[in-house]
């Protein structure tokens, strides 16, 4: 029996700090038939000596200019040659068995586009830490079902193994948009085929500060790229009436979202941008201003009696918003997963 190739695309731009890890991760899968396929876009950092470490064990492809990670991704799908492909990005990292724990899924499921396992997290120190699984159950859901759940979330690149034919049928990543493209991505492939689910966990999502610094240095302009890309996500389930009924109250997440920026830049002591964070949040969903959380941090940000910082620190137990605890039921007509054999020699 010849097992089917995964395609390991690595987009990078100047992340030469995480590449290495990056890279060890991909080659060491156990799954036998991987082609790691890494684009660089343009590094101007030390990226490519590190990538002239592994050789002739990846396929390295440099972009004269720097064209943007969705370019860049696009890119290495269209040199994949796998039958199944995940997108790593260059700080994050696989573990070993993520194509060995998802393959098998896809393989006996072939209604299924796309397999989902759960990731662990780390930071500078390089610690990973577990994090709750988003389902209460390994299961295989319906498509459009999982889509209406990606109006309001999404799973990290790192946590996700696609079916090429896929990524093909929806033409790969949209260039157009930036913010929440990993969720728009998941949502076409979900309107392409059903999703399977696995709570162990496969991948390793680096948190670091550049992410949510450059996030808040973009302004209230982040949280408009992230409502159009939903807007993108409402044309392309328009016509399906169980969608539709969804797209008001994914629209007043996102002004929950914003709060949670709202967060980040307290933190800056940029109080007069969270309250232009504060006022948009309004316009994503007006009642929003009624609630303790939005009340209270506009009371900090518009103060001239106190300073808006101490008092925000003095609330901060109470307002920041902490890590999910609990586990959710799977959307209505999800089948719970069968245990599976990988197919491999023993």
């Amino acid at each position: 029996m010849i097992l089917p190739q995964v395609s390991i695309c690595i987009p990078n731009y100047n992340k030469s700090r995480y590449l290495r890890a990056c890279l060890i991760s991909a080659l060491a899968q156990t799954w036998p038939r991987i082609e790691v396929i890494l684009v660089d876009d343009a590094s101007t950092d030390d990226s490519l000596a590190v990538a002239a470490e592994f050789g002739d064990h990846i396929r390295l492809l440099c972009l004269d200019t720097n064209q943007g990670q969705p370019t860049a991704t696009n890119r290495a799908i269209a040199e994949a040659r796998g039958e199944f492909v995940v997108i790593l990005h260059s700080d994050d990292q696989l573990l070993p068995d993520f194509a060995a724990c998802l393959v098998p899924i896809l393989q006996a499921y072939p209604e299924a586009g796309m397999a989902v396992g759960e990731r662990l997290e780390t930071d500078e120190s390089g610690e990973p830490w577990s994090i709750t699984p988003f389902y209460n159950v390994d299961c295989v859901i319906p498509g459009e079902r999982q889509a209406k759940v990606f109006l309001f979330m999404s799973f990290l690149p790192c946590q996700v193994l696609v079916r090429r034919s896929v990524l093909e049928q929806i033409g790969g990543v949209d260039l157009r948009h930036i913010v929440n493209l990993d969720g728009l991505l998941w949502f076409k492939c979900a309107l392409a085929g059903d999703v399977a689910y696995l709570r162990a966990p496969v991948g390793i999502y680096r948190v670091h500060g550049e992410s949510t610094t450059a996030q808040c240095n973009r302004g209230i302009g982040h949280m408009m790229e992230y409502h159009s890309t939903l807007t993108e996500m409402f044309r392309q389930g328009r016509g399906r009436p169980y969608l539709e009924q969804f797209f008001d109250a994914a629209v007043k997440r996102v002004g929950q979202l914003t709060l949670r920026y709202c967060h980040h830049v307290f933190r800056e002591e940029n109080y007069a941008l969270a309250r232009r964070f504060l006022a948009l949040a309004t316009v994503f969903d007006p009642d929003i201003r009624i609630t303790h959380t939005w009340r209270t941090m506009n009371y900090c940000a518009e103060s001239t009696e106190h300073d808006p910082g101490a008092l925000y620190r003095a609330l901060l137990p109470t307002l920041s918003p902490g890590a999910r605890t609990f586990s959710y039921d799977p959307p209505e007509g999800f089948r719970t997963l069968a245990a599976i054999d990988d197919g491999r020699p023993a």
